[in-house]
């Protein structure tokens, strides 16, 4: 066969290149224009409330309408690593949206760009590149040689089970069709079935069929609108995986299996025996805690050279496997997350909790145990949190206590009115205040203390870690004062505070509510409180597991049910 020159590939390959964004374009959609689908993502019932849904008496549930939801850019990276072996840079996707602080609701919403478009199908051609680039690679992906003809029995079996898993759905005979033109003209034009299939490969996973995960529903029996075996096993892996289903979760989608209960909780809990599984909880961890900021996270490197991507990968790395550790090794309550003394350390990370650095390195993580009596429980004293909630110099109380109050006790603190000053007054050379000095005398305009007497008592036990989490006893040479108070209660420091937030009732059913909303890719609505109070009670009964929260979530009326569109 005739190698074609360079000139006349690179001519083909952006030819082939056109149809399969024009394929892409033509299935639902272009991916550069918003999605109707998505619009009103809390329709059917009440909208968003600001309050707890959750109370005695509970308006009668209503499903949320059905979605059309653009894959996050984990998810993106994660199913195209699962198809393809390969890593790809998420940071060269369009940005998530974080509607409802989740990207996962956001994702409901999303408005892709023309830049982006081009971005996605940058990073789905290299990939399929660097599979068809090692011929055993290639040969085992495709399965069976292509002869180049557009009815190619080959192609075409390759095309529907490659589409299955990309589309998690059977592929109709007429999209079939297409996906085998493309493959046909892109064979002739560069002399080469195996070119054929490649490019036929990228239009498949170029397509909005793959980028978006629709959840729309179909009427049941009884006239309600019901995801579809496939809508289910979709969402149910990527929900647990965050990636794509496998071929046992189709298969149980064609066979019924995922429309009753009994098969959705056997489903689901072989998905979190799976190593994939923990996705689950970390995944969840990562978007709940927002620990995608600590990437981005800027600090004075005069202060706290030590702090480079590596350490700032170890400490999300470390607040998310403790998530996982507790929730899966352990099988722990969830409220054990504020009070444990475990770290998922590198030598890095150990360095900067003082724990002995012995058998790690900087790509070695262990699981380590702080001191029992030490300064530091829980995920409110991880380098992971404190680095995040601070600025560039040092601490800030006011933002770890504002993320406790939405996060853990779900109870929103109001922006700050426009006309107010945000920042501290720096204290003059030769009298140096702590940080709480200074907060108290920032509480004195009366604009400010009501809002930062909610926030500060909550930040202030954490003043004896920095700006990237380690541990002082000192702020400009001033000893600090630790004590503040979580609820009216008083604590003494941080370790009295993971403790005493270990033992909330209100943290545990705010923390079903993050998880439902994560779930079911909506905010709360005051017509989810008749289910959010029944998952609160079975979250009791079962000591707080989270393994358990998550079967029950994916299990209950309100996962597998959708609202008409708006």
């Amino acid at each position: 066969m005739k190698k074609p020159s360079w000139h006349e590939l690179r001519s083909s390959r952006e030819a082939a290149a056109v149809c399969a964004l024009a394929f892409a374009a033509a299935c639902t959609g272009a991916l550069g224009d918003p999605v109707d689908d998505a619009g009103g993502s809390t329709a059917g019932g009440d909208g968003p409330s600001t309050g707890s849904a959750m109370g005695s008496d509970p308006p009668p549930f209503q499903p949320a309408a059905g979605m059309l939801r653009r894959l996050t850019r984990t998810q993106f990276r994660n199913a195209v690593r699962d198809v393809f072996g390969v890593e790809v840079n998420t940071d060269a996707l369009d940005a998530d949206s974080w509607n409802g602080n989740f990207a996962v609701i956001g994702a409901a919403t999303v408005v892709t760009s023309e830049r982006g478009v081009e971005q996605y199908h940058t990073a789905i051609e290299s990939a399929v590149d660097a599979v068809f680039a090692d011929s055993a690679k290639r040969d085992q992906f495709i399965g069976c040689t292509p002869s180049g003809a557009q009815d190619d029995a080959c192609v075409r079996g390759f095309l529907q089970a490659q589409g299955l898993r990309a589309w998690r759905r059977p592929l109709e005979t007429a999209e079939v069709d297409r996906l085998a033109a493309v493959a046909s003209e892109a064979a002739a034009a560069l002399g080469s079935a195996v070119e054929g299939v490649r490019w036929a490969t990228v239009a498949l996973f170029s397509s909005p069929n793959f980028l978006y995960r629709p959840e729309l529903g179909a009427p049941s029996a009884d006239g309600s609108l019901r995801l579809t075996g496939y809508e289910m096993a979709s969402r149910l892996a990527f929900l647990l995986w965050n990636s794509l289903p496998d071929r046992t979760l189709l298969d149980e989608a064609a066979s019924g299996t995922l429309d009753t209960t009994e098969g959705v909780r056997a489903a689901a809990t072989r998905m979190l025996d799976a190593p994939a599984g923990r996705e689950a909880v970390g995944a969840f961890a990562e978007e709940y805690m927002r620990l995608d900021r600590i990437g981005t996270q800027a600090k004075d490197v005069e202060l706290f050279p030590e702090y480079d991507a590596a350490l700032r990968a170890a400490m999300v790395r470390d607040m998310r496997d403790t998530w996982q550790v507790l929730a899966f090794d352990d099988e722990a309550s969830a409220l054990e997350l504020f009070s444990t003394t475990k770290v998922v350390v590198n030598t890095e990370l150990a360095q900067l909790y003082g724990l002995d650095t012995t058998g790690l390195s900087s790509s070695t993580f262990e699981v380590r145990s702080l001191p029992a009596d030490g300064p530091r429980v829980g995920i409110l004293g991880k380098a992971g949190f404190l680095s995040q909630f601070a600025n560039q110099k040092e601490g800030s109380p006011t933002l770890r206590g504002k993320f406790m109050r939405d996060a853990l006790m779900c109870t929103p603190v109001p922006p700050p009115p426009g006309d107010i000053a945000l920042e501290l007054p720096e204290p003059p050379a030769d009298r140096p205040l702590t940080k709480r000095q200074r907060l108290e005398a920032h509480r004195t305009a009366p604009a400010c203390a009501g809002c930062h007497g909610f926030m500060d008592p909550l930040g202030l036990p954490l003043e004896t870690f920095d700006a990237i989490g380690r541990y002082r006893t000192t702020d400009h040479g001033l000893p600090i004062d630790s004590s503040g108070d979580f609820n009216g209660e008083p604590v003494a420091d941080a370790r009295e505070l993971g403790m005493t937030v270990s033992a909330s009732d209100e943290v545990a059913r705010c923390l079903v509510r993050k998880y439902y909303a994560y779930a079911a890719g909506h905010e709360e609505r005051k017509v989810d409180g008749s289910v959010l109070n029944t998952l609160a009670a079975s979250f009791e009964a079962s000591g707080f597991k989270l393994r358990e929260l998550v079967l029950d979530v994916v299990t209950s009326e309100a996962f597998s049910s959708v609202g008409p569109q708006p």
